[in-house]
């Protein structure tokens, strides 16, 4: 997800790009390496990143999670997983994962 400053400059809260299968791709000197999320169905790798200046383990803890939902549903609606994700900021994650309605 990208949001703007106020110069209207977009500020990326970090970003999931699939890891190939000979170990290839990683991130450039601008970015750091923060997680691995592995969809536990098909095996497909994912390297969390974030901009070298706004690296938060937490946060990327939680986007982990978050990457985590998304694989189930691309499972589930029988989609393939996109090669690059953007990820939520903090205040888009909430509390939890998704909630079914009673």
């Amino acid at each position: 997800m990208v949001s703007f400053t106020a110069a209207g400059r977009g500020t990326s809260h970090g970003i999931a790009k699939r890891l190939r299968q000979s170990g290839a791709g990683a991130p450039s000197s601008r970015y750091q390496l923060m997680e691995v999320a592995v969809c536990a169905q098909c095996g497909d790798r994912f390297a969390i990143t974030h901009e070298n200046a706004a690296a938060d383990p937490e946060l990327a803890a939680r986007q982990a999670v978050w990457l985590q939902d998304q694989f189930v549903w691309d499972h589930i609606q029988e989609n393939k997983h996109r090669s690059s994700i953007a990820l939520p900021a903090p205040e888009e994650l909430g509390g939890q994962g998704r909630q079914l309605s009673s």
